[in-house]
C-alpha cells in the first residue's frame, strides 16, 4: 500500500494530517498481519495503531479493554466520527447482547473485557464473521511482573490457539524488559514485531517534594490551575474521601472514584469529569487506566506510588493532547514502610523480592537530585542527556545544601542504640519522646536523646530516608526492620565525605509555560463556547467535537474556506460535514470584526 494511501485514509477517517512517532510503522506491520508489541507513551496515539488497520482489513477487530467506561467512551467517540463500533459488557441487557451478536458483521470494531473471551458463543460468532486483529490495550496487565497485574488477562493466552491467523497487537505505555518478555510469552506471539517509541513526555513538568503540609501544598498547586482539569491520586479510599471533602468545602468542582463506591456513583463522577462538569477527580489507582480525556492539565500524587511504572503510567494521563501539563508528587518514608509491609504478605519469594526492589527504586527517584526525566527514562532502558528544564531538579536555583551535621546526629544516635532499633524508635529518641520503652531501655540517658527535638517526625524520617538512599544507613529485611551503619557511615562521621540534599525547588507554573501555537485567545474562547454547546446537544465530552489543539490551530491560522478548514489537524471530511461550517462561520465573523 502506498504511503499516500495510508495518509489519505488517516485524514479521511480521523482528520489527522500526518502520523505521529511510530504510528505508521505499527499500522503497516498490522496490515501485513504481523503480531506486534508496541511500547508507546500515553498520549502517543496508540488507538490509531489498531483502529486504522481495523477499518482497512476485512472482518471485525476485537479490542480487549480493562474498563467498561473506557469501552463506552471509545465507542461513542468512534460513532460520532462515523465509524461502526460496538461494545459488549455487563452494562447491557441480555436482549442487547444478543442483538450485538447477531449484527457483528455490521461493525468494524468490537470492544470487550478480557473475561468475555471465555464465552464460547462469542468465539463462535467471531469465527463466523472473521477477526481482522486482536488489540490488547494496557497489555502490561497480563504480566505478574507488571505494576497492575490482572489475572483475567491470562485468559488471553487462548487467542493464538483459537484464531491462529489473526494478528495480536499488544500495546502498553510502561513495561520493563521482564514485562515485555512475559507479554510475548503469555500471548504466544510468533516472532512479534516490537516497536519502542520514546517514552519521553517533554510536555510534562515533573515536581517531586517531601510531604510537609500536604493540604497547603495541594492548595497552592491547585490555585495555579483554576478552571483546568486534573486528577489527584491517593493511595487509600480513606485518603480519597478526606481530600474529596476538603476540596469540596473549598469550592473546587470535585469528584471521587474508588473501589468502595457503587458502580452508579463511580460512573456518574467519571461522566461528569469527562464532560467538564467536574474539574478535579480525587481517586485511587482504580481510576485512570485507559481514560481517554486529552485535556487533563495536571496530576497530583499525595502519596508516593509503589513503583516507577505506576508513577509514569499515572502522570502520563496528563497532556495527552501534547500541550503543557504539570505533575506534583508528595512523598515520605511512611509509604516505603507501608508498601514493604504489603510486599511481605506476597507468598511467592521472587515476586516479593521484585516488588520491594521496585518500591526502593521509586523512593530513590524521590530523593535523587538528578534530572527526573533522565532517571525515569533510564529505568525503562532509554537514554536522556539530562538538564530537561522541565523538572524540579533542573529548574532549581540552587541544586544542593550541606546537611552533614544533621546526618552526623542521626548516625550517632543509631550507633548509641547499638544498631538494634527501627526508624520509629530512632526518631522518638532523637525527639526526646516520653514513651515507656525508651525509659525501660535506659535510652533517655544516651547523649542523643532529645538532640533533635526541634525537628518534626516527618522531617527526621525524610533525612533518614535520604541516608538510606545514599548508602550511609541500611535497613534489615523482615517484619521488624532495624537501622544500622554501613561501611561508609564512619567516613561521614569523620568528615571524609559530605551529606548533600537538594533544596526545595521553585515550581514553574502552568501560566509561565508557553503553548507552541500563538493563537488568538478571544477567538479560541468563542470557538470553545460553540464546542461546549454542540457537545451538550450531542451528550458527548467536548473533546469529541474538536480537541483543544484543533481549536488553537483555527485561532492561529484563521481558515476562511472548507479547503482551509480541512487542513486543520483533527478536522476530516466527517467532522467538517457535522460541525465544520458552524466553526467556520465564527472564524469568518471574527475576521470581519478584526480586519
Amino acid at each position: 500500500m502506498q504511503q499516500t494511501s495510508l495518509e489519505e485514509h488517516l485524514k479521511s477517517f480521523f482528520g489527522y494530517n500526518e502520523f505521529r512517532g511510530c504510528q505508521r510503522e505499527i499500522v503497516s506491520a498490522v496490515l501485513e498481519k504481523k503480531d506486534l508489541l508496541a511500547l508507546l507513551p500515553t498520549g502517543a496515539g496508540k488507538s490509531i495503531c489498531y483502529q486504522l488497520p481495523a477499518l482497512l482489513l476485512p472482518g471485525i477487530a476485537v479490542v480487549i479493554s480493562p474498563l467498561i467506561s473506557l469501552m463506552q467512551d471509545q465507542v461513542v467517540s468512534l460513532y460520532k466520527s462515523g465509524i461502526p463500533a460496538v461494545f459488549l459488557n455487563s452494562s447491557l441487557e441480555y436482549e442487547e447482547i444478543q442483538g450485538v451478536m447477531r449484527d457483528l458483521k455490521n461493525y468494524k470494531l468490537l470492544y470487550v473485557a478480557p473475561e468475555r473471551l471465555s464465552d464460547e458463543s462469542l468465539l463462535a460468532a467471531l469465527k463466523a464473521v472473521g477477526v481482522s486483529l486482536f488489540a490488547i490495550d494496557e497489555a502490561h496487565c497480563i504480566s505478574q511482573w507488571g505494576h497492575s497485574f490482572r489475572p483475567e488477562y491470562r485468559q488471553l493466552s487462548v487467542l493464538k490457539e483459537k484464531f491462529p491467523s489473526s494478528p495480536i497487537v499488544a500495546l502498553t505505555a510502561t513495561a520493563t524488559r521482564d514485562v515485555e518478555r512475559d507479554i510475548i510469552a503469555q500471548l504466544s506471539m510468533k516472532t512479534p514485531h516490537v516497536v519502542k517509541g520514546s517514552l519521553d513526555r517533554p510536555n510534562l513538568t515533573l515536581h517531586i517534594h517531601p510531604r510537609s503540609d500536604p493540604l497547603e501544598q495541594v492548595r497552592a498547586f491547585l490555585n495555579k490551575h483554576s478552571q483546568e482539569s486534573g486528577i489527584l491520586y491517593a493511595s487509600t479510599r480513606k485518603g480519597v474521601e478526606e481530600y474529596f471533602s476538603l476540596l469540596q468545602k473549598e469550592g473546587f468542582k470535585v469528584g471521587k472514584y474508588h473501589a468502595g463506591m457503587s458502580d452508579l456513583d463511580r460512573g456518574r463522577f467519571q461522566h461528569d469529569f469527562l464532560h467538564g462538569e467536574v474539574l478535579i477527580m480525587v481517586a485511587t489507582i482504580a481510576f485512570g487506566m485507559g481514560i481517554h480525556k486529552p485535556d487533563i492539565r495536571f496530576i497530583i500524587h499525595i502519596d508516593m506510588p509503589k513503583s516507577i511504572e505506576q508513577y509514569y503510567q499515572e502522570v502520563g494521563r496528563a497532556g495527552r493532547d501534547g500541550l503543557p501539563s504539570e505533575c506534583l508528587m508528595l512523598y515520605s518514608t511512611r509509604e516505603m514502610a507501608l508498601y514493604n509491609v504489603f510486599a511481605d504478605k506476597i507468598p511467592e519469594e521472587d515476586l516479593r523480592r521484585v516488588t520491594k526492589e521496585k518500591t526502593k527504586k521509586m523512593f530513590s527517584l524521590c530523593n535523587s537530585s538528578a534530572c527526573r526525566r533522565q532517571s525515569l527514562l533510564r529505568y525503562f532502558g532509554e537514554t536522556h542527556p539530562g538538564h530537561c528544564s522541565s523538572c524540579d531538579n533542573c529548574l532549581s536555583d540552587a541544586n544542593q545544601v550541606d546537611e552533614t551535621l544533621v546526618a552526623k546526629k542521626i548516625l550517632s544516635c543509631v550507633y548509641r542504640l547499638e544498631n538494634r532499633f527501627g526508624i520509629k524508635y530512632v526518631v522518638e529518641v532523637l525527639r526526646g519522646s516520653k514513651v515507656k520503652q525508651i525509659f525501660d531501655n535506659g535510652h533517655d540517658r544516651v547523649s542523643t536523646y532529645g538532640l533533635m527535638k526541634e525537628y518534626s517526625e516527618e522531617e527526621l524520617r525524610y533525612y533518614i530516608g535520604a541516608l538510606l538512599t545514599q548508602g550511609f544507613l541500611e535497613k534489615t529485611e523482615g517484619d521488624y526492620p532495624i537501622l544500622r551503619w554501613t561501611p561508609t557511615s564512619p567516613q561521614l562521621i569523620n568528615g571524609k565525605t559530605l551529606f548533600l540534599l537538594k533544596k526545595q525547588k521553585r515550581t514553574v507554573t502552568q501560566k509561565e509555560k508557553k503553548f507552541d501555537l500563538q493563537y488568538d485567545q478571544e477567538l479560541f474562547t468563542s470557538l470553545s463556547l460553540l464546542r461546549r454547546k454542540l457537545a451538550e446537544e450531542a451528550k458527548v465530552p467536548a473533546f469529541v467535537i474538536f480537541g483543544d489543539r484543533s481549536l488553537m490551530e483555527m485561532a492561529t491560522h484563521l481558515p476562511s474556506s472548507e479547503e482551509a478548514m480541512l487542513s486543520i489537524n483533527g478536522c476530516g471530511p466527517i467532522k467538517w460535514a457535522k460541525y465544520g461550517r458552524q466553526f467556520l462561520d465564527i472564524i469568518l465573523k471574527f475576521k470581519s470584526l478584526h480586519p
